[in-house]
């Protein structure tokens, strides 16, 4: 199927936020990244359009990739390389993009529909590539729930899907949460409200916070806000034996969500 220059322009706006909220889709690059989509998405719900050069289709399994969107109702377009640059942000070599309808949840429907146990938030973080690292761990030690604060960058941002690897399909995320209000709300449900910080806080190689959980990652820079810092329970950091000045918010993550799976693991074996 030919793809007008109309269509073109229009799926060449999703790399701004304005037009990826107006239009509730995003664009998403490779064949991991399909697959990923695919894999959960067997309704057809959220695959609109894929957009491939010849090169594309240098295999069966491509070929399946197609022939898939088009058993689930989505369009397929055969373009030119210079139209699958036009519609990236970078130089990928990638020969396929996907045009998805986004999709989330509500902190009502996911602590009402289940009983997520181990939860992170994020406070003003606001560049797309800490937020997609900080997605992937999240993905890694099985986070329930991702809760982005108001501030956070744009989870549809293509920087942030393209460092996620695949890994937001496979988390339950909430976006522009008041945490403010949404916190105290948890907390009088049982969960314990637990910030991280560079300076000061409880070390977590002695203070595990017990689950369920809400583990707050705040802005690079400047950490958690005062406004947030005043509806947390304690605050928790990690040690620090070198001369760094800071951790990256991923691996700051890795860290403390990795303590926090270890403790509960022994718990149980304990127990």
């Amino acid at each position: 199927m030919p793809l007008s220059r109309e269509r073109l322009k229009l799926y060449a706006k999703l790399k701004q936020k304005k037009y990826r909220t107006l239009q509730k889709q995003c664009i998403i690059e490779g064949v991991r990244a399909l697959r990923d989509i695919f894999a959960s998405d067997e309704a057809g719900k959220l695959i609109d359009a894929v957009l491939y050069t010849p090169e594309f289709l240098t295999s069966d399994a491509h070929e399946k990739i197609l022939i898939t969107v088009r058993e689930r109702g989505g369009k397929v377009y055969e373009v030119s390389p210079q139209d699958i640059e036009r519609l990236t942000d970078t130089v990928t070599g990638q020969h396929v993009i996907g045009i998805v309808n986004q999709w989330s949840t509500t902190v009502d429907t996911i602590f009402h529909q289940s009983s997520p146990q181990l939860v992170v938030a994020t406070d003003n973080i606001r560049e797309p590539g800490n937020l997609g690292s900080l997605i992937r761990t999240c993905d890694w030690f099985g986070v329930d729930t991702l809760l982005l604060g108001a501030g956070t960058v744009d989870i549809w941002n293509p920087k942030v899907i393209r460092s996620t690897v695949g890994s937001m399909v496979h988390l339950p995320f909430v976006e522009d949460v008041d945490l403010e209000k949404e916190l105290p709300i948890l907390r009088s449900r049982g969960y314990f409200i637990c910030g991280t910080s560079v300076h000061g806080g409880s070390s977590i190689e002695h203070v595990i916070p017990p689950m369920p959980v809400v583990i707050l990652f705040g802005n690079e820079a400047e950490g958690i806000s005062d406004e947030i810092l005043n509806v947390i329970d304690d605050l928790i950091t990690i040690p620090k034996y070198g001369k760094a000045e800071s951790l990256n918010v991923g691996v700051s993550a890795g860290v403390i969500l990795s303590a926090i799976r270890f403790h509960s693991a022994n718990k149980h074996i304990q127990e």
